[in-house]
Protein backbone atom coordinates (compact mmCIF):
# COMPACT_ATOMS: atom_id res chain seq x y z
CA UNK A 1 0.00 0.00 0.00
CA UNK A 2 1.43 3.36 -1.01
CA UNK A 3 1.64 6.25 1.41
CA UNK A 4 0.96 9.68 0.02
CA UNK A 5 3.69 12.23 0.55
CA UNK A 6 2.44 15.57 1.83
CA UNK A 7 3.49 18.66 -0.06
CA UNK A 8 6.09 20.78 1.67
CA UNK A 9 5.09 24.43 1.78
CA UNK A 10 7.53 26.73 0.01
CA UNK A 11 8.06 30.32 1.09
CA UNK A 12 7.82 32.82 -1.72
CA UNK A 13 7.94 36.56 -2.20
CA UNK A 14 7.94 38.90 0.78
CA UNK A 15 7.52 36.04 3.27
CA UNK A 16 10.67 34.34 1.99
CA UNK A 17 12.62 37.59 2.08
CA UNK A 18 11.49 38.28 5.66
CA UNK A 19 12.49 34.75 6.67
CA UNK A 20 15.97 35.05 5.15
CA UNK A 21 16.47 38.51 6.68
CA UNK A 22 15.43 37.20 10.11
CA UNK A 23 17.66 34.11 9.79
CA UNK A 24 20.67 36.23 8.82
CA UNK A 25 20.02 38.60 11.72
CA UNK A 26 19.76 35.70 14.21
CA UNK A 27 22.88 33.98 12.82
CA UNK A 28 24.99 36.92 13.99
CA UNK A 29 23.80 36.64 17.59
CA UNK A 30 26.00 34.86 20.12
CA UNK A 31 25.09 31.28 20.92
CA UNK A 32 24.27 30.74 24.62
CA UNK A 33 26.85 28.60 26.43
CA UNK A 34 26.48 26.43 29.51
CA UNK A 35 28.29 27.45 32.66
CA UNK A 36 30.77 25.05 34.26
CA UNK A 37 28.34 24.24 37.08
CA UNK A 38 25.52 23.54 34.61
CA UNK A 39 27.81 21.18 32.66
CA UNK A 40 28.63 19.30 35.88
CA UNK A 41 24.93 18.98 36.76
CA UNK A 42 24.11 17.69 33.27
CA UNK A 43 26.97 15.19 33.48
CA UNK A 44 25.57 13.85 36.78
CA UNK A 45 22.11 13.49 35.25
CA UNK A 46 23.58 11.64 32.27
CA UNK A 47 25.51 9.26 34.52
CA UNK A 48 22.42 8.53 36.63
CA UNK A 49 20.28 7.98 33.53
CA UNK A 50 22.70 5.36 32.21
CA UNK A 51 22.52 3.34 35.43
CA UNK A 52 18.72 3.67 35.89
CA UNK A 53 16.83 0.36 35.93
CA UNK A 54 13.09 -0.23 35.73
CA UNK A 55 11.82 -2.85 38.17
Amino acid sequence: MAITIKNIPVLEGATAEDFVRSADKNAIKATPRLSASAKKRLQKVLEKSRSFRFN
